[in-house]
């Protein structure tokens, strides 16, 4: 069986994280399966090691983005599933070939389209030509949707808010987790319990908060609640974050201004490390030394680091949305979403709870390890390919 797999627009971020997880779990060569992967340029020399069933297709980054990008989906790409006679085509990143003339599966994985709060919050502010770059992306997706024949969310919640713009019917939407790659016991160290009653002044409790930044991100929440964690308490609390405002992809955003003088105020940057992006690796080595991990993000259709800090065995404490809710149940303590007070709270309230802690870490490796399978992942969508292997020749 030959599969396309589109992951043209796959650059940065959790995107890269994706493919590069897909691609180390698809079935090998004596499966009988072919794999033709697009991506950019950039992206393939980070994909480079892959089985002798998959092909690397490279795109110059230029045809990846904009008009290019839609001329080579709707075109070149549509040619190739002819030409090369392919059983099933995935699309991992929103947009999907109009009228496929193959059996095709898309993952819609970016919820800010959908999202109320993002719409409320911030996308007013924008000029103009953002704003209506966005409504365009937006009904390009909704086409999508409408043209493929099996739309895959990573979360019931992204699918909900989906179905606010789009119809979708039960036979065709397909709830799919992402996986998260497991951890060597010998790596995960002591359970992160603080003791009861710790001599006060030694106190010192590590957050971490891993992801990019960018607007919908709530990273101003958490710097708000620092002094609030930090005035008038013996011992301290110490943020670690990759969401760096400073940044220089973050100039994009409305937040980034307010979040660098944020950052740079006297009661909150000595508590506060910002480290900006980081390769895969050197981000999963700040997991064994936090004591908590943070995530104040107010839309996200999934939430890798969440999964990750689950597989770490590290307490979360979490934005109370219907995403983050659905990945990490049990695992976490939520606070209300824009309440820097609220975050406090949480945080302080469970460091001070030992047993508390120690249960969210125990049942946040064990949600981790059952529910976020890259196996069970890659085959759902290979019973979704299954499903019909012939092309349509009633499709234009």
């Amino acid at each position: 069986m030959k599969i396309v797999i589109n992951a043209a627009s796959a650059k940065i971020g959790g995107a890269v994280s994706y493919l590069r997880n897909l691609l180390q779990h698809l079935p090998p060569p004596e499966s009988g399966y072919r794999f033709f992967v697009f991506l950019t340029a950039d992206t393939a020399k980070l994909s480079a090691d892959v089985r002798g069933n998959i092909k690397i297709c490279a795109l110059p980054s230029k045809d990846a983005s904009g008009w290019r990008r839609l001329w080579w989906e709707q075109v070149t790409l549509r040619r190739f599933l002819r030409r090369e006679n392919i059983d099933a085509l995935f699309s991992t990143a929103n947009f999907a070939v109009f009228h496929c003339p193959v059996r095709q599966i898309l993952l819609v994985r970016n919820a800010l389209y959908f999202s109320k709060m993002y719409r409320q919050m911030f996308l007013g502010k924008h000029g103009l030509r953002h704003r209506l770059a966005f409504a365009l992306r937006r009904w390009m997706i909704l086409q999508s949707v409408r043209s493929a024949d099996v739309l895959m969310t990573p979360t019931q919640a992204m699918l909900d808010d989906l179905r606010q713009f789009v119809e979708v019917g039960p036979q065709k939407a397909l709830v799919n987790p992402y996986g998260v790659v497991p951890v060597n016991s010998s790596l995960l160290g002591d359970q992160k319990v603080i003791p009861e009653s710790p001599p006060a002044a030694q106190r010192v409790v590590r957050l971490i908060y891993v992801s990019l930044y960018s607007e919908h991100k709530n990273l101003s929440t958490l710097l708000r609640a620092m002094p609030l964690l930090n005035s008038n308490r013996p011992g301290k609390f110490l943020l670690t974050t990759t969401v760096d405002p400073a940044w220089d992809g973050a100039a994009w955003t409305v937040t980034y201004k307010e979040d660098m003088a944020l950052a740079r105020q006297s009661d909150v940057a000595p508590w506060v490390e910002f480290l900006g992006p980081l390769s895969r690796q050197r981000a999963l080595e700040l997991y064994p030394a936090a004591d908590l991990f943070v995530f104040p993000s107010l839309c996200e259709s999934f939430g890798f680091p969440m999964v990750e800090a689950m597989t770490y065995g590290v307490p979360i404490v979490a934005s109370d949305t219907a995403a983050n809710r659905e990945v990490c149940g049990d695992a976490a303590v939520y606070f209300k979403p824009l309440g820097a007070e609220d975050l406090a709270q949480q945080v302080t309230s469970l460091v001070e709870d030992g047993a508390l802690m120690g249960k969210l870490a125990a049942v946040g490796r064990e949600r981790a390890a059952t529910l976020f399978r890259w196996d069970t992942h890659v085959q759902r969508i290979l019973e979704c390919a299954h499903l019909e292997t012939n092309p349509r020749d009633d499709r234009a």
